[in-house]
């Protein structure tokens, strides 16, 4: 978990790759076309048969989809780099998407105005960063004596984590 552009994606598609393990991505389950969400009982089923398989890593930051999971884990890794380098790469990857016209979730893909409009992600990373970080240190604290292994990764390199949590 973390928020965007802190390298949830990075992470656990290398996570996964160590173990042979498909991620989950829950971007691909919670939006619809035209970035739209889909409803929440929809999204919290999707998520529920992905959580069926006897091993699952799950890239995302849904307060819902948290809640699902957090307590059935092993590990939690809570990814938290400083956030002039979480925007920057979420600055690069959003201007990648718009210019290759990349196809995202729901057959979605960037535009100009999702880019730069009100409802960029550029401007919910912004605004969401302090919410986010206080309810990840809530969810920790909960769950600090459940058995759960909590990894607070506050670096840049995601990568250097895999042995870390592999071991």
């Amino acid at each position: 978990m973390g928020g965007p552009g802190c390298g949830k994606s990075t992470l656990a598609n290398a996570l996964a790759e160590s173990a042979g393990v498909r991620p989950v991505a829950l971007d691909a389950l919670y939006w619809g076309p035209g970035w739209t969400p889909v409803p929440t009982e929809e999204f919290v089923g999707r998520l529920g048969k992905e959580l069926d398989a006897e091993q699952w890593i799950v890239d995302g930051q849904y307060p819902d989809a948290i809640t699902a999971f957090a307590d059935r884990a092993d590990c939690l890794v809570w990814v938290d780099p400083p956030f002039a380098v979480a925007w920057s790469r979420l600055l690069r990857r959003t201007l990648r998407r718009w210019i290759r016209r990349e196809r995202l979730w729901g057959g979605t893909r960037e535009t100009l105005w999702s880019v730069i409009g009100p409802r960029s992600i550029l401007w919910y990373a912004l605004k969401v960063r302090a919410s986010q970080r206080q309810a990840n240190q809530e969810l920790f604290d909960q769950l600090a004596h459940s058995g759960v292994l909590l990894l607070h990764a506050r670096g840049n390199d995601v990568r250097s984590l895999v042995g870390r949590i592999t071991r």
